[in-house]
């Protein structure tokens, strides 16, 4: 029968009230949920509320959802995110089927271009029916998620609720449509995408290799900024050392590639990259940091667990905090922390036993092959693969239609032709086209494996749930009373040999077929697995896993597992404040919440000695005449090698002035080596930039003066130099009263559309290599002007501690910005971003108890 919609308004969530809603609509089957043991019916229906559901919004904006069945559960989740975020959600889904352009014009083009070449919604549509054909029950909670979603749309639609901002005429201007049950796969397999993606570190590694010969042949790319790894010591294979790279052409390779590609190179090439850049920057890959410290170190004897994830800053968040219970009420279910935004669930949380926590892994899970083609098929080491071709039409608001011509290769991916803005000749030679390939382009099961992650009861089922994760390459933590574990799970080729050929970092040679994936895997021994029996924690922060690149080469390990990881600096930070907080003591909440919010510079700690060596033979060194007798030089070394505490925080001048130094030095070393990719890998990863600075300024790469063929010593003090002209034109001085790095450095909490959603600029703390990360672009596009604000774009979304009570349930600390509502009115908009911002933690609440203490907001959805 049909049931009643909601009736609801704005004024009903500003006190406790009842809301009386049902869902589904004439013709939905009958059915109940398998948890009960009841015949499920059509997965892809929602019968209807079983029984009352109700939700407690506490005074941080965060429902606390409580019902009978699960399905009930997951209906009022996604009826609540849509009421929270329904403008939001509704682009996020635009963005993954390539639709945003048709709502906000000829600027989302080219992202929209690269969600159609890499068909989210086919593969999405194929995880929605395999998770439907294995796990029908499960999937009845992603159908009963979609009819949440849409009774709010449907009540919005009626007039029975208010337009949210985004879509009125004043603003995007159209309509909220109702979703479809694949639509979360299709957004879930964008996200996948994001956290897999290493596309454009490739290509800019590819036109290195390609283009800046001298500056490939000096330095060592992969080489981290601090060998620190995440396995612990006592579980690392034995990884080489030494070898001959053999993706290290000779002199006479590199000199042919050199002519061949200098012919083609477009004018516009650095215009171009910036483009390929901006348009990448909605699916690139971040990073994150968690570790968990087993009972033996801490207060209560008991683990401690962390978690920071690394996402876009932007105004909402792409987090969602939630509370899903059916087990108050006889169920299962107990999970609370954080989702995306556009996704069921928790993804990143607790329940009653255990607390897990991600960061991103860095796998190579994608290779790019420059192939040559006639039209029809591609050639692909011995065989011709046939091209299936698809024409993609993109409606532009205000703008006229976009036609893609898009050329699929099953089994071997998807040739890039003209969907990213890149001119392929940087990479390959005029007759051949670049084919990339993804182990996401298949049918795979990241939804099974989150909510089996929410269900397990120790961590022992927890490493079960994540063994179904196939394209997600995810450092997983988990922490239970009893122990800790770090698992990874995904599907990264088995690429055979690390010393036959080169291996794929960048773009290879599609005629090989020994760079053609063979279906065969990783096996499980050679993942990133551990528990920490002896060291007794854990810290993953983007850095490599084994070792393999400590020497600079992948080439010479056991086997392949990836190649661009983060630099380590962050790892190194936390791992030595581990140790030293161990040897002084047992290890408290507010110990890892001063480790999370920490911002010391490991970068200062390198580049300052070097610093402060080269100043010392100014006076004496006649290469260095034309830097004596400037007093603005001497305040400058003073200031950052001597009064300054090396940690980047908004009130310290010391942090302003070694940010300027640190950048201005990499310009000096890189910018006439690395010709036009210099600025694209600024802006792509600042810090890997850095990091290639201060190796080769203190001496780690063995060929490092190929860089530096001015003199090491030259270059630090010009650096020195400019940064003294450039505080003294912004500031009038050097003199460091007169500025500090808050006054420059903060997050702008942006949005793709604006207007009200945009939530400005806030001075924070951090910068590329803290641990309290906040990276920023230091030029702007395309240029060497410095720019007026540094302002970051990522960073932790949110912040958790959580420690373990006697009777094993976790407790969880947290800040997060900016608010929980994606609505300008609500008061819970941008309520939180202060604590996030000054590193202030507050409970999560948990017990039925806890949440009612916060006087929350009452809702009731019946049936």
């Amino acid at each position: 029968m049909m049931l009643p919609r909601c009736l609801t308004l704005l004024a009903l969530l500003s006190t406790p009230s009842l809301l009386a809603c049902g869902g589904g609509s004439a013709g939905e089957a009958e059915g109940g949920s398998s948890e009960t043991g009841e015949e499920l019916g059509d997965p892809e229906l929602f019968p209807g509320l079983r029984a009352e559901v109700e939700i407690l919004i506490d005074d941080r904006g965060i429902p606390h959802i409580y019902a009978e069945h699960e399905r009930d559960l997951f209906y009022a989740a996604g009826y609540q995110m849509a009421t929270d975020r329904l403008f939001q959600i509704d682009l996020m889904r635009r963005r993954a089927y390539g639709r945003g352009a048709e709502v906000l014009g000829p600027s989302k083009v080219d992202e929209d271009k690269i969600s159609r070449l890499f068909n989210f919604k086919r593969w999405g549509t194929l995880d929605a029916e395999r998770l439907k054909a294995e796990a029908p029950a499960d999937y009845a909670l992603f159908s009963a998620w979609i009819a949440g979603v849409n009774a709010r749309i449907d009540e919005i639609k009626s007039g029975a609720a208010p337009l949210p901002y985004g879509f009125g005429p004043a603003e995007a201007d159209y309509q909220p449509e109702r979703w479809d049950n694949v639509d979360t796969f299709v957004i879930a397999k964008m996200i996948m995408f994001g956290n897999s993606n290493t596309l454009e570190y490739e290509f800019l590694a590819s036109v290195v290799q390609r283009l800046a010969k001298d500056a490939y042949a000096s330095i060592e790319l992969l080489r981290p900024g601090m060998p620190t790894f995440t396995m612990p010591p006592e579980d690392r294979p034995k990884a080489g050392a030494g070898a001959t790279r053999p993706d290290k052409p000779g002199p006479d390779a590199l000199a042919k590639l050199q002519a061949t590609a200098g012919k083609a190179v477009p004018p516009d090439a650095a215009a171009a990259l910036a483009r390929m850049h901006s348009a990448l920057s909605g699916f690139h890959v971040l990073g994150s940091n968690n570790w968990a410290v087993d009972g033996r170190f801490t207060d209560n004897g008991k683990p401690l667990i962390c978690n920071d994830p690394h996402q876009p800053l932007q105004s909402p968040s792409v987090m969602y905090a939630q509370h899903l219970n059916t087990a108050d009420k006889g169920g299962s279910f107990d999970a609370a922390g954080f989702g995306f935004a556009g996704a069921p669930g928790v993804q990143l949380g607790h329940n009653r036993h255990i607390q897990w926590a991600a960061t991103t892994g860095f796998a190579d899970c994608m290779d790019l092959y420059a192939v040559s083609s006639d039209g029809k098929t591609i050639t692909a080491g011995t065989k011709k693969p046939a091209i299936t071709k698809r024409s993609e039409e993109i409606k532009v608001k205000g703008g006229t239609t976009v036609v893609l011509a898009v050329s699929d290769v099953d089994g071997y991916g998807v040739l890039l032709g003209d969907a990213l803005p890149f001119p392929e000749a940087l990479v390959v030679d005029a007759n051949r086209h670049v084919l990339i390939n993804w182990t996401g382009f298949r049918a795979t099961n990241e939804a099974a494996a989150f909510l089996a992650m929410g269900r397990a009861s120790s961590v022992s089922e927890w490493e079960t749930a994540v063994e179904k994760m196939e394209v997600g390459t995810f450092n997983w933590l988990a922490a239970d009373k009893d122990g800790i574990s770090y698992h990874l799970s995904t599907l990264v080729p088995d690429r055979g040999d690390p010393s036959a050929h080169p291996m794929p970092y960048t773009v290879v040679d599609g005629d090989d077929p020994s760079y053609y994936w063979t279906g065969k895997n990783l096996t499980a021994d050679k993942l990133p697995r551990s528990h920490a029996d002896k060291t007794g924690f854990i810290v993953t922060a983007n850095n490599e896993p084994f070792g393999f690149t400590a020497d600079g080469d992948v080439h010479n390990d056991p086997w392949y597992y990836g190649a661009f990881f983060d630099p380590g600096y962050r790892g190194a930070r936390i791992e030595a404040r581990l140790q030293e907080l161990t040897k002084k003591g047992k290890l408290s909440v507010k110990d890892m919440q001063a480790v999370q919010t920490d911002t010391h510079s490991g970068l200062a700690d390198q580049l300052l000695p070097v610093l402060a060596e080269v100043y010392a033979k100014v006076p004496s060194d006649e290469e260095l005449a034309t830097f004596r007798d400037r007093p603005e030089l001497d305040t400058l070394v003073k200031l950052m090698t001597i009064d300054w505490n090396r940690s980047m925080q908004q009130d310290q001048p010391g942090a302003l002035a070694f940010h300027a130094f640190a950048h201005f030095l990499a310009t000096q070393v890189y910018e006439d080596d690395l010709l036009l990719t210099f600025g694209p890998i600024m802006e792509a990863s600042a810090v890997t930039a850095l990091k290639l600075t201060s190796l080769a300024v203190t001496g780690a790469f063995p060929d490092g003066d190929g860089v530096m063929k001015e003199g090491r010593d030259v270059l630090v003090m010009s650096a020195l130099s400019d940064t003294a002209g450039w505080l003294g034109g912004e500031f009038g001085s050097v003199n460091p009263a007169m500025y500090s790095w808050g006054e420059r450095h903060g997050t702008g909490f942006r949005n793709g559309f604006g207007g009200e959603l945009d939530g400005g600029w806030v001075a924070t703390h951090g910068g590329e290599d803290t641990v309290n990360v906040s990276s920023t672009v230091f030029y702007e596009p395309n240029t060497t002007t410095v720019n007026k604000q540094f302002e970051s774009h990522d960073g932790p979304v949110f912040r958790v501690v959580t420690r373990f009570l006697d009777d094993g349930t976790p407790e969880a600390y947290m800040n997060f910005p900016r608010g929980n509502s994606g609505e300008p009115t609500s008061p819970h908009f941008a309520d939180t971003v202060e604590d996030w911002r000054n590193g202030v933690y507050t409970k999560y609440p948990y017990t039925r108890a806890e949440v009612e203490a916060t006087k929350p907001t009452r809702i009731v959805l019946a049936p």
